[in-house]
């Protein structure tokens, strides 16, 4: 616990503002995420479906929908940010290396930029945590 009150008194000593206009973009790509999930529910069914889960294919697909919603609001608002953040880090990753990169890491699109930059802003926003413009930093600055 000692390493974790050091990094969040670090974090708040130096945490710029154009930060947090980051973790609120970072918490629309993972709503947008989320809905484009929901309308093409069946395409993450087939994905799923892939790597052999069975029974569990709908429950793993409504998972990672809600992981996303939920988070990305939790991102946005600053709320809990490192933990939404540890949360959606499975996610990406399994994106990354199960999803993204068998299609080829040379492939002409964007999935995979995109990928790693989400991936990027969760690791920061896992360290640095939600910073002073946050639902976090309000109930900080007002503890009663």
């Amino acid at each position: 616990m000692y390493l974790l009150g050091r990094i969040n008194l670090w974090s708040e000593k130096h945490h710029p503002l154009w930060i947090d206009s980051f973790r609120v973009i970072l918490g629309f790509l993972l709503i947008w995420k989320g809905i484009y999930f929901i309308i093409n529910k069946q395409a993450v069914v087939e994905i799923v479906q892939t790597y052999g889960f069975g029974f569990y294919t709908m429950t793993l697909a409504h998972i990672v929908i809600g992981v996303h919603l939920v988070g990305g609001v939790m991102i946005i608002a600053g709320l809990l940010t490192r933990l939404a953040a540890l949360f959606q880090l499975p996610i990406v990753l399994s994106s990354l290396f199960f999803v993204v990169l068998p299609g080829g890491f040379m492939a002409f699109r964007a999935e995979l930029e995109l990928t790693i930059l989400v991936l990027a802003l969760l690791v920061l926003f896992l360290v640095e945590g939600s910073g002073s413009f946050s639902v976090d930093g309000y109930i900080r600055r007002h503890p009663d």
